[in-house]
């Protein structure tokens, strides 16, 4: 999509690929732009930046630095007024990160996949209705487009290829909430905007709160892709240590956040203990304060006393309600994993159909979250 805009575009575009520059030439990247636009603005007296995989770049450990200088040449200094931007990424990127200073993104517009209509309908496939339609390749022009100059039985093979070649990225890309309704343990109803406009990609969301996979998605191995990025969790306590401990494997440190991890202190700490056995990750353990129970806090401290590096705190209360799912956070990649409830985990409730599913970037910024909480273990720090 980016070469065909930069095609149209000319000479004035300047096209940038997120995922081409590596950690080392970050500072090669961000130069590039700004000898490109000058030279565009210079020539061609505008410019208009396409950046392809923004998400991934932004994520980099200079991303700040590369936010700092795209908002400096789109919107705070002169060549702004003749510099525009496409900044295209994938669902399940996180495009603000936090990074101090004004949002670059708070000057945008969020433009979605279009969606299909009868004129669509029309023209990939004469006298099919726009129902029909979207039953086969869901709501969202993202597999209808296959159809594009290509009979029923050819764009039906077009679409189903490519989601079978492209299974694993495209599981990648899918933000958890989208992932964990295909799975069937999340409702429609609890899904943030971004998950929904992907899901309309894959099917059809339903007046009545329903998901309904497209047909073409049914017939394609996605859905199983899906299932084995995102297994379902062990039965056993000993088999669940050793799916945390393969968690946190790739990881130096590691923050598990669960409102109500600690509502069996006793078991928590009988579980860490098990699982340093096998994992030396240090871990951070972000939870709700619960007023009702007189000396939560000291007990905390004594399930957990003698634990190498772990440390606990109570989330601050404004910052509870955005913190109602259980997440498994690695600072250091900027992901993590949506886990299922501590009683699953540590071996106390049966796990039913209840999975881990990736997140390949985080909504929030959970080292803030943990900045604002009160320290519970050790408290002598």
């Amino acid at each position: 999509m980016c070469s065909a805009v930069s095609g149209h575009l000319g000479p004035s575009a300047v096209t940038v690929d997120g995922r081409l520059e590596g950690e080392r030439g970050q500072e090669q990247l961000r130069d590039r732009i700004d000898t490109d636009v000058s030279t565009a603005i210079e020539e061609e007296r505008c410019a208009q930046v396409v950046f392809d995989n923004y998400g991934h770049a932004i994520r980099r450990s200079q991303g700040g630095k590369l936010h700092s200088m795209l908002y400096r040449l789109l919107v705070d200094s002169l060549p702004a007024r003749d510099t525009g931007a496409l900044l295209v990424a994938r669902f399940s990127d996180t495009l603000d990160p936090g990074f101090s200073g004004s949002p670059l993104l708070s000057r945008a517009h969020v433009e979605t996949l279009p969606a299909l209509t009868e004129e669509d309908a029309q023209e990939l496939q004469p006298g099919t209705d726009l129902t029909e339609l979207k039953e086969l390749v869901g709501e969202s022009t993202w597999l209808a487009r296959r159809f594009l100059g290509a009979d029923a039985r050819q764009g039906r093979l077009r679409a189903i290829e490519h989601l079978n070649n492209d299974s694993r990225r495209i599981a990648a890309t899918l933000p958890s909430s989208a992932a964990e309704v295909l799975l069937g343990t999340r409702r429609l109803a609890d899904c943030d905007p971004n998950s929904l406009e992907a899901l309309r990609c894959l099917g059809t969301l339903g007046h009545d709160g329903e998901f309904k996979l497209s047909r073409l998605v049914e017939d394609s191995q996605l859905l199983s892709k899906v299932r084995s990025e995102s297994p379902g969790w062990p039965s056993t306590r000993e088999s669940s240590i050793r799916r945390f401990a393969e968690l946190l494997s790739d990881s130096d440190r590691a923050m598990w956040v669960d409102r109500y991890l600690f509502a069996n202190a006793d078991e928590v700490g009988s579980f860490l203990k098990d699982l340093r056995q096998v994992s030396k990750t240090a871990l951070r353990l972000l939870v709700s304060d619960d007023p009702c129970r007189e000396g939560f806090a000291q007990e905390i401290s004594d399930a957990v006393q003698g634990l190498p590096d772990v440390e606990v705190r109570f989330m601050s209360r404004s910052d509870r309600r955005r913190l109602h799912d259980r997440h498994l956070v690695f600072p250091t990649t900027k992901s993590g994993v949506v886990i299922p409830t501590a009683g699953v985990i540590l071996g106390i409730d049966d796990p039913g159909s209840a999975v881990s599913v990736p997140m390949p970037s985080l909504a929030v910024n959970y080292t803030e979250f943990w900045a604002r909480g009160d320290r519970v273990f050790p408290n002598d720090l």
